[in-house]
């Protein structure tokens, strides 16, 4: 009798904790915010937020924009995405894009972008920051905006960019 209401017991306990915990989303999202590591810009781009601006069909450039109006993306293994490229329902998913390059010291000047389809293979946030291969992420001024670019480890930073971590938010 003892051990039948000790049973009793757990499971109601056991019940009313699972209906306590929040729901786990299969497919959450999350901003990427700026935090400047080494040579801010003027303005600073610290706490700016990663959105993006259209170039073409299924195509955008991956810039910087004001805190609290970034672009929400979401992780799928091995690539980070979002979910409607011109954030009408009907659009089509799109994958970052990054295209290292350049020297053993110096980078390309190549950019992030956003591309209809799968994401380059191996972008994903780990410990709560964006991270590709051993590189490192650059905030660039170009042409009016403030671009994303990439570069590998033991190459420099481009005049005049900012070095950013990307924090997950």
């Amino acid at each position: 009798m003892l051990a039948q209401t000790l049973i009793q017991t757990t499971l109601l306990a056991a019940v009313a904790t699972a209906a306590s915990l929040p729901v786990r989303q299969t497919t959450p999202t999350f901003r990427l915010a700026a935090n400047v590591t080494n040579f801010d810009l003027t303005p600073s781009i610290q706490g700016q937020e990663l959105t993006y601006i259209s170039t073409a069909d299924c195509a955008a450039n991956v810039i910087f924009g004001p805190a609290g109006q970034g672009a929400e993306f979401y992780a799928t293994g091995s690539t980070v995405n979002v979910a409607h490229l011109s954030g009408e329902d009907s659009s089509p998913s799109a994958g970052l894009i990054v295209t290292p390059g350049g020297t053993a010291t110096v980078p390309s000047l190549n950019t992030v972008q956003l591309q209809c389809g799968a994401g380059t293979s191996g972008v994903g946030v780990v410990d709560g920051s964006l991270q590709f291969e051993d590189g490192f992420w650059m905030a660039c001024p170009r042409n009016g905006s403030v671009v994303l670019s990439f570069k590998k480890a033991g190459q420099r930073t481009l005049l005049g960019c900012a070095d950013v971590q990307l924090l997950s938010i």
